[in-house]
């Protein structure tokens, strides 16, 4: 048989590998996930970290494998300022960035942090600076070369942030991204702040600044339209070396390209690999603990639902080939496959079940445990737990072998 991936285990589309697919992409050879989850994850309604908060989830991404991580908001208030200055100082091998706008007093923030980074943030598209900056394109640019050679002068690594890039004049956005090159920036960041360009679109705009600037490519996707994950790969296709992401998609309003999610795709539909993958599903139940925020049960990756199987028809290709119905394995990314037992479960399903207990049945057995399973379900509307599930077991055949 031939498995179409990157790795044994994985079987994802044989399209992904035809020549013509192939030739259209400028895959670089490294992508880096800067994650934002505590920056821009901290701008989700209702979610607070405190210093330990960061600390554990830093701790976590840096296990994780993540390369960069924008730990916050420093001139927010002294408390956080305080907490990314102690990220700093914890000797994570993952590098720390501080984000700031384009103001001195944020930029003097980032700097007392120590931090590796700064993320300058500066809207460059016409609605922000008619309505929110009330200033012209030349006083934009002005500021920008300004702040750019500020934060240059004490040695920082610039990520130039352009907020609302996808509704930027093209021609003023390579403006934009030039002229702050020369001045000192270091890596070009192009937002999808509203979540709202097609993937087809990135390609084309990440390419158009890819050959106006001779640096790094960052993007930025909101996830309005559900296509932060999409145009994440998109832009990597073009050739953006750096996605930046935030844990479980938080993040304003719909949120951003769950880091989770860009991870796994890199890994299966790129052969992207360098992060330990094993270890998703931890890093995610850590942030919903941390954040309140509950992971969906259908949420990709790590919701408890995606490797869970309720059909019997499923339940029975399964058991026989995990591909027939799972792209890439659960331990790839710290899950367990579940066999849930209920109205719409088949014979395969139970007795694989009942040879977990070390119960040895006939047919006719499976059968009438069967039954007992989908009259249950159907009468309380809802799957068995495992332990409803042997107490059947147990009134139909006795304790499992062993037991007394």
């Amino acid at each position: 048989m031939v498995v179409y991936g990157f790795e044994e285990g994985v079987f994802v589309s044989p399209y992904n590998f035809v020549d013509e697919v192939r030739r259209q992409m400028r895959l670089p050879e490294r992508v880096i996930v800067h994650d934002t989850t505590l920056r821009e994850g901290e701008q989700t309604p209702g979610v607070v970290f405190n210093m330990e908060d960061k600390l554990k989830i830093c701790e976590m991404l840096d296990r994780v494998g993540i390369q960069q991580v924008e730990a916050g908001f420093p001139a927010a208030s002294p408390r956080e300022k305080q907490a990314v200055k102690n990220l700093v100082y914890q000797g994570f091998d993952v590098q720390i960035f501080g984000f700031a706008r384009a103001v001195r007093s944020d930029i003097d923030a980032v700097i007392d942090c120590d931090t590796y980074g700064l993320v300058l943030s500066f809207p460059p598209s016409d609605i922000h600076l008619k309505y929110k900056l009330r200033i012209t394109r030349e006083q934009y640019l002005e500021r920008m070369v300004e702040m750019v050679e500020y934060a240059k002068e004490h040695g920082l690594y610039i990520t130039y942030s352009a907020e609302d890039s996808t509704r930027t004049d093209l021609n003023f956005l390579k403006q934009v991204f030039k002229l702050g090159v020369e001045a000192g920036v270091d890596r070009a960041r192009i937002v999808d702040t509203l979540g709202c360009i097609l993937p087809t679109a990135m390609k084309y705009l990440v390419t158009e600044i890819r050959n106006t600037v001779d640096v790094p490519i960052e993007v930025h996707c909101h996830n309005d339209h559900g296509l932060g994950v999409a145009n994440c790969l998109a832009a990597v296709e073009a050739g953006a070396s750096v996605l930046s992401t935030s844990v479980n998609g938080l993040g304003e309003r719909a949120g951003l390209a769950p880091t989770e999610e860009v991870i796994l795709a890199l890994r299966t539909l790129y052969g992207i690999r360098g992060f330990k993958t094993e270890l998703l599903y931890d890093l995610c139940k850590l942030v919903e603990h941390i954040s309140g925020i509950p992971i969906p049960r259908n949420k990709p990756v790590t919701g408890v639902n995606v490797f869970a199987h309720v059909s019997g028809i499923h339940q029975h290709a399964i058991l026989e080939k995990s591909i027939t119905y799972e792209p890439y394995p659960p331990e790839m990314v710290g899950q367990r496959r579940r066999i849930i037992l209920g109205k719409l479960s088949g014979s395969h399903a139970v007795r694989a079940k009942l040879l977990e207990y070390g119960y040895r049945p006939s047919d006719e057995e499976v059968r009438l445990v069967l039954s007992r399973v989908k009259a249950r379900s159907e009468d309380r509307r809802s799957a068995l737990t495992d332990e409803e599930f042997l107490e059947i077991a147990k009134n139909v055949l006795g304790d499992p072998p062993g037991q007394e």
